[in-house]
């Protein structure tokens, strides 16, 4: 069996715009778990078969949307609360970035960069004898597009 090519954690991470022009992009620090989800709504259509009307049928799928969320966990660094506040306590989405390095298809662009707008929420907790916790969840707001780059050092 040949082994896979795999990415660590560290390898990717999450940029916030300020929504300034031109815009600043930040990446919070403090995470420990990352997720991110494309989901498709879909519908389905039966469809017959002409030679055999008695036949079990088999179900088709059309995707009528295409929506994605993510979620980052992991210790409040108060070096990124001033962004969260700002981009929880407005009504606008905000622009966002990831970048994973080394899940591009190319030899000049071996990186990956999903972009998009997402609102993007906050909880904090905490329990007595630890730090406080932060789950930042952003919701997209449109397409998410992926694309390979070269992310700069």
């Amino acid at each position: 069996m040949a082994r896979p090519t795999t990415t660590p954690y560290g390898k990717g991470r999450l940029l916030i715009g300020d929504g300034a022009t031109p815009e600043v992009f930040t990446a919070p620090c403090g995470f420990t778990q990352m997720s991110i989800t494309v989901d498709k709504s879909t519908s389905d259509t039966v469809v017959p078969d002409c030679d055999d009307p008695d036949a079990a049928v088999w179900t088709d799928k059309g995707v009528q949307s295409m929506s994605w969320s993510s979620q980052m966990q992991g210790v409040l660094a108060k070096e990124s609360w001033s962004l969260y506040r700002q981009a929880t306590f407005s009504s606008a989405s905000r622009n966002i970035r990831y970048e994973i390095e080394g899940m591009g298809t190319g030899p000049t662009t071996p990186d990956l960069l999903l972009a998009g707008r997402a609102h993007i929420k906050v909880q904090l907790q905490a329990q007595r004898g630890e730090r406080f916790q932060v789950t930042v969840d952003l919701d997209g707001d449109g397409e998410l597009v992926p694309s390979d780059i070269k992310i700069a050092p």
